[in-house]
């Protein structure tokens, strides 16, 4: 799912690149790619288009060469990728107090 999203966005021009090869959003254009393909989802979903969707993992769902160098630069720069922040009451505990009215 994040290949075809990121394909997708870039097919869209969502992203481009500055003079030092970070990407860069263009938020007029990501808004729409975010429209176009949620519309695009939702279509094969509620039609339940088993075809359609392959089609769109077919093109959308791989690996390419210039993301592959990307996330190398990445894991060679030591970026960590895998953050996850946890929440919750398990987490808050006996610290969660109730708002001042």
């Amino acid at each position: 799912a994040n290949l075809v999203r990121y394909n997708f966005f870039a097919e869209q021009g969502a992203f481009g690149r500055d003079e030092e090869g970070r990407l860069v959003v263009d938020p007029e254009r990501m808004g729409r790619a975010i429209d176009a393909l949620a519309a695009r989802l939702l279509t094969i979903q509620g039609d339940g288009d088993y075809e359609a969707a392959g089609a769109l993992e077919e093109r959308y769902g791989r690996l390419t060469p210039e993301l592959q160098a990307a996330l190398d630069r990445i894991e060679q720069a030591g970026i960590p990728v895998d953050i996850r922040f946890e929440q919750g009451l398990s987490v808050l505990g006996d610290r969660l107090e109730p708002a001042d009215d």
